[in-house]
C-alpha cells in the first residue's frame, strides 16, 4: 500500500512522560523529541487523529544534546520516513515553521490539545558556536515577554521544518529577544550519533541525510512543479506490443492499469567476482521487487516488453511518494529521465548534469541555476536512461562513459537503464556495478489481470 504525502504538522505528536512535550514522527514507530521531555520511564504518545494513546520506550537518549528517540510498541500513524536536513549555509532561511502542543494551546476544563503552528526564520550563523539551531519567529510571541516560556512549553521536542524536510526540534525558549526566538536542537549531531543510527538500521529505516543550502527554499518549491510535470506525462500512456490490446489511439491509466512485470536475474558471478558454475535459471519475479535492493539496474528486454513503460511508472510515482510495498525506498527521489531516441532525434547527445531535467521534455519552467547538480550530490536522484539499444554501434563507447563518469562522479545515485537483449555485450556495464535483469513477456493471466484493470 501506498503511503500519502504528509504535511509537517501530521508528524507531529504528544509526548507524555515526566512533563507534557512534544514529538515528531520520523517513521510510523520512532518519535525524535527532547531528552529533558522523557528521561527515562514510561512514555505515552498521542496524536489528534488517533483515538489511542500508544506506548513507548526510550531507544536512545543524549543528554547533552537534549535529544531522545522513541521506539513505540505499535505504529502511530502510517508515514514514509520524514527526509532529513543538515542546515549546510550561513544565509538565513525563511519559510520554515514549527509545530507542537504548548500549553496556550490547551482548552476547556478537559485540557484538551490542539496543535499549534509558528512560522520561523532559521539564524544558522546565531547558534553556531553553541550547537544549536535559532529560529526566529515570524510573528510575536503568543504571551507576555515575562511568561513566553510557561505558554510555550510543551513545545520541547516539536519539529523544525522547510517544506517537508526535518531540520531538528524545539528545545528551549530563551528570556532574551523577548521571546521571539526558539533555540533548537539540528540535526547532525543527531545523525552522527553511532547509537541513533544503529536504531534506525534495525528498525529498517534508511537514513537519507540532505544538505540544506540557501537556495533550499526555491529547490523546494521546483522540486513540487518538477513532480506535478512527470505525473502530467507519464501517468497516462499508450500501450504497444500485446496484440490482444494493441489500438493506437487507447490510452491506459498507469494509476490503474498499470501491472508489474516479471523480471529474471541475469547475473552469473558468485561472491569475490568469480564466475558462478553452472545452475539451473534462477525463478522470476515481480520487477518492482527485484528493483528496491539493486541501485543499479540494466533491464534488458525485447521490443514492446514494457521497459519503456516501466520507467514511466517509476517516474511519475516516485516523484509523488506513491510506491508502496517493495520499491516504496524510491518513494520521494527525484526521477531524470533521459530518452535517448528522442534526444538523438534533437540532435543532443549525451546530457550533462545541468541539462539532465530538461531532457525528456517536460512542460515545466527552467530549473533554479544548479538544482540537477544539488540533487545528484545529496543523492536524490533516480536516474532512468531508456534506450541504450538506440545508439549507433559506433557510439556505444561514449555512451558508456558518459553513464560511468555520472554516476562515478555522483556514487549515491540509483540508476535503472534499458536495453534490448542482444544490444550490448554482457558485461558492458558490470564495472559499474549494475545488475542484469531481463524483463519477461506477460504471461496468460497476467493479460487477463491487465485487461480486467
Amino acid at each position: 500500500m501506498s503511503l500519502p504525502v504528509v504535511h509537517p504538522a501530521d508528524r507531529t505528536v504528544v509526548v507524555s512522560a515526566i512533563q507534557q512535550g512534544s514529538g515528531v514522527l520520523i517513521a510510523d514507530r520512532l518519535v525524535l523529541t527532547c531528552a529533558h521531555v522523557v528521561k527515562s520511564g514510561s512514555v505515552l504518545i498521542a496524536h489528534p487523529a488517533v483515538s489511542d494513546r500508544v506506548r513507548a520506550t526510550v531507544a536512545w537518549i543524549d543528554y547533552e544534546l537534549d535529544v531522545a528517540l522513541l521506539e513505540t510498541v505499535e505504529p502511530v500513524r502510517p508515514v514514509p520516513p520524514v527526509r532529513l536536513g543538515v542546515v549546510d549555509t550561513r544565509q538565513a532561511i525563511p519559510d520554515c515553521e514549527i509545530t507542537g502542543f504548548p500549553r496556550v494551546q490547551r482548552y476547556g476544563p478537559d485540557r484538551r490539545l490542539e496543535a499549534d503552528q509558528y512560522t520561523a526564520t532559521v539564524l544558522p550563523v546565531a547558534g553556531q558556536l553553541r550547537g544549536l539551531l535559532v529560529c526566529e519567529l515570524d510573528g510575536p510571541p503568543p504571551a507576555r515577554p515575562d511568561d513566553e516560556q510557561a505558554a510555550l512549553s510543551g513545545l520541547s521536542g516539536g519539529p523544525v521544518f522547510m517544506g517537508d524536510v526535518l531540520l531538528g526540534v524545539a528545545r528551549q525558549v530563551p528570556r532574551q529577544r523577548d521571546g521571539h526566538r526558539v533555540e533548537c536542537v539540528p540535526l547532525a549531531p543527531v545523525l552522527a550519533a553511532k547509537p541513533f543510527r544503529l536504531v534506525c538500521e534495525r528498525t529498517g529505516i534508511g537514513l537519507r541525510q540532505e544538505r540544506v543550502h540557501g537556495s533550499f527554499p526555491r529547490d523546494l518549491r521546483y522540486e513540487a512543479e518538477y513532480a506535478q510535470a512527470l505525473g502530467v506525462a507519464y501517468r497516462r500512456t499508450k500501450i504497444f506490443g500485446l496484440d490482444e490490446l494493441s489500438r493506437h489511439d487507447a490510452e491506459w491509466d498507469l494509476d490503474t492499469a498499470y501491472l508489474s512485470l516479471e523480471a529474471q536475474t541475469q547475473d552469473r558471478t558468485a561472491r569475490g567476482g568469480r564466475e558462478a558454475p553452472e545452475q539451473a535459471p534462477p525463478l522470476p519475479q515481480r520487477i518492482d521487487a527485484l528493483l528496491a535492493d539493486r541501485p543499479r539496474v540494466l533491464l534488458r528486454g525485447e521490443a514492446g516488453a514494457g521497459k519503456t513503460t516501466l520507467l514511466w511508472w517509476l517516474a511519475a510515482h516516485a516523484s509523488a511518494r506513491t510506491l508502496g510495498d517493495a520499491p516504496a525506498p524510491l518513494n520521494g527521489l527525484i526521477p531524470f529521465v533521459v530518452p535517448l531516441r528522442t534526444l538523438r532525434a534533437r540532435g543532443v547527445t549525451f546530457p550533462g548534469p545541468a541539462e539532465l531535467s530538461g531532457a525528456a521534455g517536460l512542460v515545466v519552467d527552467t530549473a533554479p541555476e544548479g538544482w540537477a547538480g544539488r540533487v545528484l550530490e545529496s543523492g536524490r536522484a533516480l536516474l532512468l536512461v531508456d534506450g541504450l539499444d538506440e545508439v549507433p554501434p559506433e557510439e556505444r563507447e561514449q555512451a558508456h562513459t558518459w553513464l560511468a563518469q555520472l554516476l562515478a562522479r555522483y556514487p549515491n545515485t540509483r540508476c535503472v537503464t534499458t536495453v534490448r537483449p542482444l544490444a550490448v555485450e554482457p558485461d558492458w556495464l558490470r564495472s559499474e556495478g549494475f545488475a542484469k535483469l531481463r524483463l519477461l513477456p506477460m504471461r496468460n493471466e497476467d493479460i487477463q489481470a491487465f485487461v480486467a484493470s
